[in-house]
């Protein structure tokens, strides 16, 4: 039986901080009752918010996927067990994957149709951080909102592994951005890649008086929000008319005290929510081979780049989880395989 092999990890046996993780090992990913699956040898893989609150408890696995954490990864195409186990593997393609879950394990089972070739002048580190990040910033703007040239959009957490990549993309398409953020690094961070202008909205609590400024009194077409409730009032006054709001975290609470419909009416503001692991396999194919035709021979180009903060290993990831959460970062957090 394939589950009889072991496989080193990283797992959490109880839910909590950080220091929860530890090195260890799990039965091999069994394709067993399971069609157009294959493997991935994990050589790096990006670190995600939402991984963090999986740890938490607060995001939980997706039913009938591994409790090993990790929603993306970058390595060899793996066919089977025997070509695991003889090494083989280092023959294959270099792909990129969205994983369901274990990419914090030194091989993971992904859907077929959930792998991208690693473009040729990047290495494991950069593909890593493509899959999530990429993807998730490609869905909010072109498939759950409807981006088009000549549209403004604030981005929130603009320093983020998903503002980097929006700013990028919206750059790519004709859209402009206005980038919001903490720190006035993050900020030069985002105008080097492609913000038309930024906000720290530590010095800027309301920042739609800036927004108002630079859109010319018209607002934003489209705002980018994992925030939630803290910006709520501002990113309504920030909306233009028929602004599409797209809501996909709630790292500033998920209570709106007092919330008044009437403010989403005046503007016809249409708030869309997202998420992304716990799409159909379907869905998430469609989109990869869309990212995948318009976007990604564009990493191969340079006009597409993966922004990187750091790289630490697989047994430092709760030095990473812990980067994550100061909320200092500026671009992705790899982790490379040394299990």
């Amino acid at each position: 039986m394939e589950s009889s092999l072991k496989i080193k990890a990283i797992i959490a046996e109880e839910q909590g901080a950080p220091d929860v993780f530890k090195v260890g090992e799990v039965d091999f990913p069994s394709n067993e009752g399971k069609e157009n699956y294959v493997w991935i040898k994990t050589e790096a893989t990006g670190i995600n918010r939402a991984e963090t609150m999986q740890r938490k408890g607060l995001y939980p696995s997706i039913p009938g996927e591994t409790d090993v954490i990790g929603l993306e990864a970058a390595g060899y195409l793996v066919n089977s067990q025997e070509e695991y186990t003889s090494g083989e593997y280092k023959n294959n393609e270099r792909v990129m994957a969205l994983l369901p879950g274990g990419g914090y394990s030194d091989i993971a089972r992904v859907h077929k149709d959930h792998l991208m070739k690693i473009p040729e002048n990047l290495s494991f580190e950069e593909g890593a951080a493509i899959p999530e990040t990429w993807l998730t910033s490609f869905q909010l703007l072109f498939l759950v909102a409807s981006g088009k040239e000549g549209q403004t959009a604030l981005i929130h957490a603009a320093g983020s592994g998903i503002g980097c990549a929006a700013i990028q993309l919206c750059k790519k398409v004709g859209i402009t951005t206005i980038a919001v953020a903490s720190t006035n690094e993050k900020l030069e961070l985002a105008k080097s890649i492609g913000a038309s202008h930024g906000i720290n909205y530590k010095e800027n609590a309301d920042f739609s008086t800036l927004v108002q400024e630079y859109t010319g009194g018209k607002g934003v077409n489209i705002i980018l929000d994992c925030v939630g409730a803290q910006n709520f009032d501002y990113n309504i006054k920030s909306a233009a008319v028929d602004c599409q709001w797209v809501l996909y975290g709630l790292m500033g609470g998920p209570k709106v005290p007092e919330f008044n419909l009437k403010s989403f009416m005046g503007k016809r503001i249409q708030l869309l929510c997202s998420t992304l692991k716990t799409r159909t396999n379907e869905y998430k194919a469609d989109m990869i081979t869309k990212f995948s035709e318009q976007f990604l021979p564009l990493f191969e180009t340079g006009e597409l780049k993966p922004i990187i903060d750091i790289t630490l290993k697989y047994s430092e990831m709760k030095d990473a989880h812990e980067y994550m959460e100061s909320n200092k970062t500026q671009g992705k957090i790899i982790c490379t395989n040394d299990l």
